[in-house]
């Protein structure tokens, strides 16, 4: 994925991720349905803090639900 610039933007689309309401209980998710439901709207801004941060190893929370690669 590139940004307005045509940058490369940090890709976590090889990773098996999760979600979670509580930070707590996770569940699967798939990177298709994470960009069809969450990443397709972001801001560019917002979308690259999101994939730095999660491609990292921390969990980024977007809407409801926090995000990581699964541990």
């Amino acid at each position: 994925m590139k940004d307005k610039n045509h940058i490369e933007m940090e890709d976590i689309s090889t990773f098996p991720l999760e979600k979670s309401l509580n930070h707590k209980d996770w569940e699967d998710v798939s990177y298709p349905d994470l960009k069809e439901q969450e990443l397709k709207d972001l801001a560019e801004e917002k979308l690259k803090c999101f994939l730095r941060v999660v491609r990292s190893g921390s969990p980024f929370k977007l809407g409801r639900y926090f995000y990581r690669i699964k541990a």
